[in-house]
């Protein structure tokens, strides 16, 4: 396998030239390896659930964890849901 791409070299790529000079696997493979780290962990969604139980806002959960309401918003949809461990 040919050596690793950066993300600025495959900016600097372009797509068809990316599709051009790799095979359909390699590209698979880094886009999966790729992406944002979440701002918020387990503990901190463990946190964020025992604060809401509690009665706080998602905004003093915001403030005290340091993220914005809306990463709140989407953590306890997550949480509802499969993405995390469920809470009680």
């Amino acid at each position: 396998m040919a050596k690793e791409l950066t993300v600025r070299e495959m900016a600097r790529m372009g797509g068809h030239a990316r599709a051009k000079a790799h095979t359909k696997a390699q590209l698979r493979a880094w886009g999966k390896q790729g992406g944002r780290p979440e701002l918020v962990d387990c503990k901190a969604v463990a946190r964020m659930m025992k604060m809401l139980a509690e009665g706080k806002s998602q905004a003093e959960c915001a403030r005290v964890i340091g993220v914005s309401v809306r990463t709140i918003g989407r953590a306890v949809s997550r949480a509802k849901g499969s993405k995390f461990p469920r809470l009680s």
